[in-house]
């Protein structure tokens, strides 16, 4: 028989408190300002502190001895000056008891310390213990080390350390003591609103990516706490949304960073939706890794831990306090189930080391510097399955894992969007709270018809239900400043009726009186002083929320950037910008200028399904969308909405839809409306871009070889291919016709046309023109490829049954290749060296021109035509 391993030993200690928790009741219509009998308030006392986290490990630890403080569990009054005594208010939320008010701490008297400390020993303290778990709540036991369990003072011991850490953080004999001799085995357990308080910078509330990259710098960069990065594990709670996981394996390792986040919310979104406070949650979350690590002492699951401690505490949150004994306790035995029931409920993602490109190559730096994205990260190399799936079943299911921005109605993907608009919202949620008289003053730029208001307007309902009234002002349309003085009368007036006034100033930077930014000088009295003058009269304007829409920028950084400077200054464009809280950047359904954005198909995805539900619910059945195939490719695809979202939203409101349950594409406006708003015969090209698979083609791959041994007839050149039909090619000579046909639109779209169904009695042109020979440099590319991707080589002379061709050449030659860069061939080393060294002979060249020349008549079989495509618009 093996021997029975001995029970693990595990020791809990540290601050301690009385926790009194008062129950109140109170009686419909009952403000509390007076006495009411019908209002009931109860007191309750439980253990707090190391006590609590003590009895909650002592319930999850199976089989282990947990030996914890000696702390009196009867007998305890609120007098007691051995004790800190906690008080809160709790009141019932949706069935639950939570906190309503957090009343604070009477700490224990200062002065010497008594035997009457005793309790705060640990009771039977062993010599030895696999697990010590250190609750320091700054309340004195990190400066008492006569109070520490004495295991820690054999340093031959190296049990795990569960530092579960308050403010000020990362400092006190208790944390030199862990970090000089317990690092290596060392977990700390942390809020990121004490590590906040510690000096250090971590954004709050903006993006999950922005505040992973700010804890992640801080913790391993700040003098002030980088300290912590030394220990095995650093876990950084963002409460019940998630947490930031710091691990070291052993000193040789790196550190790597690991984000949980809750997708669908942001830090503190999730308790929004569950009124209340709670006490327990860090508790949820040491006792959470401590479980693991008795599981798992070589390698303990610290990701797991996470998540485990997570779902306990939105137990904890979503069922309250427990009050079926008549006292108001910790629901030990629910939360300890919860802790055993292994719940994921959030998403993991590495972090990217912010500093990471500092020191890179140039062709390693990202796309775009200082916007590392996670769902980039998830979903770049599928991302066009991802779109469709986005419009027809959803973001939230075509996404799962990536962080998303809701704010009303509106929802985003893009990281950028997500923090501009997060920022705006912290900034009307301050001015709602406080008591500011004058405006406050945003800005909002984006491309015609991006949605600029409607962005900012559901930032401001979401945040305000029920109290914001949108005004809306086309300075362009203004007569002048008498006009404009009207307006203010407006905003006043609806600010005196209790309402918040959001007030839209679009096309602020367009001129007045043939003057450029004529506008804004009239603006910065009310937005500096919160008054306007007309005549000898100042009129206060109240509190409003001021958006200034640009009509001529299309961002802030292109607000006036093509004006002189010295002429900007007289047009008081400082002086405006300087009186602005805020601004957002709005990105629409067409891609964004000055850089690669390949996520502007998602928010065509997310916007055609918004309005499609909106005009049309009809179409949508179970929560999916009914769409042809061709028709949603145009939608996502179209190369530009010459009038952005409205151009989207006219094409939807002007389609065939009524009475249909299913959007085909019949329905479509006609070619003519269609121009209006996009390039018609690209996004009708999109519409019927044919499925070259199965029967068509087949058809258009036997096509193709027709076209290839007509060449070499007129030329009177034979090879052994031209003398067979198609069927009796080869499979590998069958896949090159495919691959040619499966290539065209590829090529059509580099050269500017598109292919469409020849319903017009189009007349044939001279197709390519002048392109010729880049499309045929295209083809030859293509066949080269494919070659090389099945084992052929190239050899002086063509053997088939070695995988050897003659001409595997480049078409202008290997070192003219070279001579473009690596970064600019379409070839990997390893392709280039299975080329051969010389051009392409013009007789091979050839070939390839005429199955260029060949594309029309090659679609013509399947009854398509070429045709120039128009400009975007």
């Amino acid at each position: 028989m093996s021997p029975t391993r001995a029970p693990s030993v595990v020791v809990v200690t540290g601050d301690v408190t009385m926790d009194w928790n008062v129950a109140r009741t109170r009686a419909v219509g009952s403000d509390g300002a007076s006495w009411n009998a019908r209002n009931t308030a109860r007191a309750c006392w439980q253990r707090g502190g190391a006590a609590l986290l003590a009895d909650l490990v002592e319930g999850t630890a199976e089989g282990a001895r947990v030996h914890g403080p000696d702390v009196p569990r009867t007998g305890v009054c609120p007098d007691d000056p051995r004790f800190h005594h906690s008080y809160a208010i709790w009141s019932r939320v949706d069935d639950a008891w939570r906190v309503a008010e957090f009343l604070g701490l009477d700490r224990r008297p200062s002065g010497p310390f008594q035997d009457a400390d005793a309790w705060n020993r640990v009771r039977d303290d062993p010599l030895a213990a696999d697990l010590v778990i250190l609750d320091d709540a700054g309340l004195g036991f990190r400066d008492r080390k006569d109070l520490w369990p004495r295991v820690l003072g054999d340093r031959r011991r190296h049990p795990w350390v569960v530092l579960k850490m308050a403010r000020p953080v990362a400092e006190g004999p208790l944390w030199r003591e862990m970090l000089d001799h317990r690092a290596d085995r060392l977990v700390v357990v942390m809020t990121v609103d004490d590590l906040r308080r510690t000096e250090v910078q971590v954004s709050h509330e903006l993006s999950w990516e922005r505040t992973a990259q700010d804890l992640a710098w801080e913790l391993v960069h700040n003098p002030r706490v980088n300290a912590l990065a030394r220990a095995a594990h650093v876990v950084a709670s963002f409460g019940a949304s998630g947490a930031f996981l710091l691990s070291r394996p052993d000193r040789s390792s790196p550190t790597r960073a690991r984000l949980l986040f809750d997708p669908d919310g942001i830090e503190g979104s999730w308790t929004l939706d569950h009124p209340g406070g709670m006490i327990g949650y860090t508790t949820c979350l040491a006792a959470a890794i401590a479980r693991r690590i008795l599981l798992a002492p070589r390698r303990p699951d610290l990701e797991a831990a996470v998540q485990e401690g997570v779902a306990a505490m939105r137990r904890l949150h979503t069922e309250g306090y427990d009050a079926s004994g008549g006292a108001l306790v910790f629901p030990y035995d629910s939360v300890a189930r919860t802790l055993a029931a292994g719940e994921r409920p959030l998403t993991a993602a590495d972090v990217q080391d912010p500093v990471r490109f500092l020191t890179a190559d140039a062709g390693s730096r990202p796309a775009r510097p200082g916007m590392w994205s996670i769902l980039e990260d998830r979903y770049a190399d599928r991302l066009e399955l991802v779109v469709q799936r986005a419009a027809i079943e959803g973001v939230e299911k075509a996404l799962p894992g990536a962080p998303l921005g809701r704010f009303g109605a509106l929802v985003t993907v893009d990281r950028h969007e997500i923090e501009s608009l997060r920022a705006v919202r912290a900034l009307v949620a301050e001015y709602a709270r406080g008591r500011e008289a004058k405006p406050l003053s945003i800005a909002v730029f984006g491309a015609p018809g991006s949605g600029k208001s409607f962005g900012i307007t559901q930032v401001a309902r979401s945040l305000l239900p029920g109290r914001i009234e949108t005004m809306t002002f086309n300075l362009s349309q203004l007569g002048g400043p008498a006009e404009l003085h009207d307006a203010f009368h407006l905003v006043r007036d609806t600010a005196l009726s209790g309402k918040f006034p959001l007030v839209f100033w679009d096309e602020f930077d367009s001129a007045l009186a043939g003057e450029a930014l004529g506008w804004l000088r009239h603006f910065l009295a009310p937005m500096q002083d919160g008054a306007f003058q007309q005549g000898q009269v100042v009129h206060p304007i109240g509190r409003a929320i001021f958006v200034f829409a640009g009509g001529t920028s299309e961002s802030m950084a292109e607000f006036g950037h093509d004006i002189p400077g010295d002429t900007f200054r007289a047009l008081k464009g400082p002086d405006f910008v300087s009186r602005l809280k805020g601004y957002v950047d709005v990105l629409g359904p067409n891609p964004r200028k000055g850089g690669p954005d390949p996520f502007y198909l998602l928010r065509r995805a997310i916007l055609l399904r918004a309005l499609l539900h909106k005009h049309h619910g009809q179409l949508f059945h179970d929560g999916l969308l009914s769409i042809d195939p061709g028709g949603l490719r145009a939608f996502l695809g179209t190369r530009r909405y010459r009038h952005g979202a409205r151009s989207m939203e006219s094409i939807v409101t002007t389609s065939q839809l009524a009475g249909k349950r299913s959007f085909e594409r019949s329905s479509l406006p006609a070619e003519s409306q269609l121009d209006l708003h996009v390039e018609a015969r690209d996004f009708l090209a999109l519409v019927q871009r044919l499925d070259l698979e199965g029967e068509l083609l087949e058809r258009l791959a036997r096509a193709a070889h027709e076209v290839y041994r007509e060449g070499l007839r007129a030329r009177g050149e034979t090879t052994a291919a031209a003398e067979r039909d198609y069927d009796a090619l080869p499979d590998d000579e069958k896949d090159q016709n495919r691959g040619m046909v499966r290539d065209i639109a590829n090529k059509l779209a580099a050269a500017g046309y598109v292919m469409v169904p020849a319903r017009s009695d189009e007349p044939p042109f001279d197709f390519p023109g002048p392109e010729l020979d880049r499309l045929a440099e295209m083809e030859h590319d293509r066949w080269m490829r494919a070659k090389i991707a099945a084992g052929w080589r190239w050899a002086d002379q063509t053997d088939k049954a070695k995988g050897l061709h003659a001409a595997l050449l480049l078409w202008k030659g290997r070192s003219a290749e070279m001579t473009r860069g690596d970064s600019q061939s379409p070839f990997t080393p390893e392709e280039l060296a299975a080329l051969g060294p010389d051009p392409l002979p013009e007789s091979e060249k050839e070939k390839d021109r005429d199955l260029v020349r060949g594309i029309p008549r090659i679609l013509a079989r399947a009854g398509y035509t070429v045709l120039r495509a128009g400009p975007a618009g």
